[in-house]
C-alpha cells in the first residue's frame, strides 16, 4: 500500500495572473506502512532543529523560509538548515516526488485558441494535478500486484476540487495516449483506467497533514527555483538563487523517472503537457542550463531576514555546492 499527497505553489487561478507566472503541482509517495513513523520524524527533526513545540499547522513552507508567523523566532540560519536536513531525510526515507510544473501564460494561451485538452480545465491547477495522477499511475504500473493499492490526497482547494472530481468521473479514455492503456475488446471484464488509484482522490486541509506540507515544500522550492532561472525574477537577498538550486537538485534527486511526468509522444495529452511546461524545462534535463529574459519584471519579491542573517547563510550553505 501507498500514499501519494499532493500540493501546490504559485497557484494562479481561472484567469492569467502575471505575478504567477508558473504553478508547480508536487506530489510526495511514501509507503503506507512506514507512514505514522514518517509522521513522527519529520516533526521530531522540526522540533529538534528549532528548539520550539511547532505543530503540524505551522509548516506552510513560505512562512518557514521567510521567517514568518511563529517562525520569526527562529534565525534564518536554523531556518534553512531544517529544510536542507528535511529534504536529505525524505531521501533516506525513500519517499518519492512527483512534479509538474505549467507555465500559466501557455495554459491560458492554449485554452483561448480553443485546445481540446486545455478546455478540459477551468485552471493551471486542474491541469497539474491530472498530470500528478497520470504521472503515478505510470510510476505504480510498473510495480507487481499493486493494482488499486496508492491512496491519493490532495491539499484542499473547494474551488477545484468538485471539477477534478468530475473530470475523473467521466470518460477518461482521454487519458489513453499518456498512460498507454490499451482497451481489451475481447474481455469479459473491462480493464480500469487509472487502476493504481484507490478509488477517487481525497482531499484535505493542508494544515492537518504532515506529507501534504512536506509536498507543499518541495512545490514551494520548485516554483522559486523556476521563477530565479526560467522568469529570471529578482533574488530576494545575495546568493539566494544557490541556496535555492541545492535544495532542487536534492528533490530532483528522489524525483520519480522523467518518463513517468512527461510521457513519450508527440501529439494528444503528452503533446499538451509538453507545450505548457516552464521554457527549457523537462523532467530529465531537471536543471536549466541557461537564464531566461525577464517575462515578468514587475513581480515582487519578499525579503527573507535581515541582511546580516542572508550573507551569514549564503557563506555557510556555499561552502560544498556543486558548480
Amino acid at each position: 500500500m501507498y500514499s501519494c499527497y499532493i500540493d501546490e505553489s504559485g497557484h494562479n487561478g481561472r484567469k492569467f495572473n502575471p505575478e504567477q507566472p508558473v504553478e508547480v503541482l508536487c506530489g510526495v509517495l511514501t509507503d503506507m506502512t512506514k507512514l505514522f513513523k514518517t509522521q513522527k520524524e519529520f516533526l521530531s527533526i522540526v522540533n529538534k532543529i528549532t528548539g520550539l513545540d511547532i505543530q503540524i499547522n505551522e509548516l506552510k513552507a513560505s512562512n518557514v523560509y521567510r521567517g514568518r508567523k511563529q517562525w520569526g523566532k527562529v534565525e534564518a540560519a536554523k531556518r534553512f538548515e531544517l529544510i536542507e536536513d528535511i529534504l536529505l531525510w525524505t531521501e533516506e526515507r525513500k519517499c518519492k516526488y512527483l512534479v509538474c510544473p505549467i507555465d500559466t501564460q501557455k495554459f491560458f494561451d492554449l485554452k483561448a485558441s480553443g485546445n481540446q485538452f486545455a478546455e478540459l480545465f477551468k485552471c493551471p491547477y486542474e491541469a497539474g494535478a491530472i498530470n500528478v495522477l497520470l504521472a503515478l499511475q505510470r510510476h505504480q504500473d510498473s510495480k507487481k500486484n499493486n493494482k488499486g493499492k496508492t491512496l491519493v490526497v490532495f491539499d484542499e482547494q473547494k474551488a477545484h476540487d468538485d471539477n477534478l472530481v468530475k473530470i475523473l468521473a467521466s470518460d477518461r479514455a482521454f487519458t489513453d495516449s499518456f498512460t498507454g492503456f490499451v482497451p481489451k475488446t475481447k474481455s469479459k471484464v473491462e480493464p480500469k483506467r487509472l487502476d493504481q488509484i484507490i478509488d477517487i482522490p481525497y482531499f484535505s486541509p493542508s494544515h492537518l497533514s504532515i506529507l501534504i506540507q512536506l509536498a507543499d515544500w518541495a512545490a514551494f522550492i520548485i516554483n522559486r527555483y523556476l521563477l530565479l532561472s526560467v522568469y529570471h525574477v529578482q533574488e530576494s537577498y545575495e546568493g539566494e538563487f544557490v541556496i535555492i538550486e541545492k535544495w532542487y537538485k536534492l528533490i530532483g534527486k528522489s524525483a520519480i523517472s522523467p518518463g513517468c511526468i512527461d510521457a513519450g509522444g508527440k501529439n494528444d495529452l503528452p503533446l499538451f503537457y509538453k507545450s505548457i511546461r516552464p521554457d527549457e524545462w523537462n523532467a530529465k534535463k531537471w536543471l536549466i542550463e541557461k537564464p531566461a529574459v525577464n517575462r515578468f519584471p514587475q513581480i515582487e519579491v519578499a525579503q527573507i531576514g535581515s541582511i546580516e542573517e542572508t550573507i551569514e547563510v549564503v557563506i555557510i550553505e556555499t561552502n560544498d555546492i556543486e558548480h
